[in-house]
């Protein structure tokens, strides 16, 4: 009996599995039908964690210069070791800056948010000087639904509070513009949507199509 069930939520999951890359092909498909060989003399890099490094973006922007420079499991503070490799050598002419969900898993604290913040800030700063003619771009940190045990100890008040931060050091700065995805994620209930989210963290197909259609107008701007 417990075979037969294990069994079948195998069958369960990888249904699921293939409805939603289906799902995520007729979405993607859409934003590719859109997109143009017009940034010959550019480069385009994301930077961040898991949630690039599992963007598909050699897929979704096959005929744009995408550098994804996301690397699973990345910390604020990975990146700012790491800048001439991670950005400033592709010589950018865009940023966009994803991170600070990882710095969060197991802490929560004002002084905390306040450093991921302040970290994310550095790293446009950073860009600023080295790549003066790059465009940066700083996304809030998405929602997360508590709902999965993946999530741990991230939680949607810290989120806010980080995001709050950065929107106002965008409001602030000249050359740094502030994405928000956050509220364009979130469910009614106030977390990361579960029509996005397959572990309550990271975007699924649904999600990764919602966040391009978020970016797209970033991206040819």
């Amino acid at each position: 009996m417990k075979k037969t069930i294990v069994i079948g939520v195998v069958i369960l999951a990888l249904l699921i599995m293939t409805c939603t890359n289906k799902i995520m092909a007729m979405n993607l498909g859409e934003v590719q039908a859109k997109t143009t060989n017009i940034y010959q003399n550019e480069n385009i890099v994301f930077v961040g964690d898991s949630i690039f490094d599992w963007y598909p973006t050699d897929k979704i922007f096959s005929d744009f210069p995408i550098v994804n420079s996301g690397v699973c499991g990345n910390k604020t503070t990975d990146i700012l070791k790491d800048m001439e490799k991670r950005i400033y050598r592709y010589n950018p002419t865009k940023v966009f800056i994803h991170v600070g969900t990882n710095d969060i898993e197991w802490e929560d604290s004002e002084e905390l948010n306040k450093e991921v913040a302040r970290n994310i800030e550095k790293i446009a700063e950073g860009v600023r000087k080295n790549r003066s003619q790059s465009e940066v771009y700083i996304i809030s940190i998405y929602p997360v639904n508590n709902s999965h045990p993946g999530v741990n100890e991230r939680h949607i008040s810290e989120i806010k509070i980080i995001n709050s931060y950065l929107k106002k050091y965008c409001a602030e700065t000249d050359g740094v513009e502030y994405i928000d995805a956050y509220n364009q994620l979130t469910g009614t209930d106030g977390l990361f949507d579960e029509a996005y989210t397959d572990d309550g963290l990271h975007p699924n197909g649904l999600g990764y199509a919602k966040i391009t259609e978020i970016l797209m107008k970033y991206i040819y701007k």
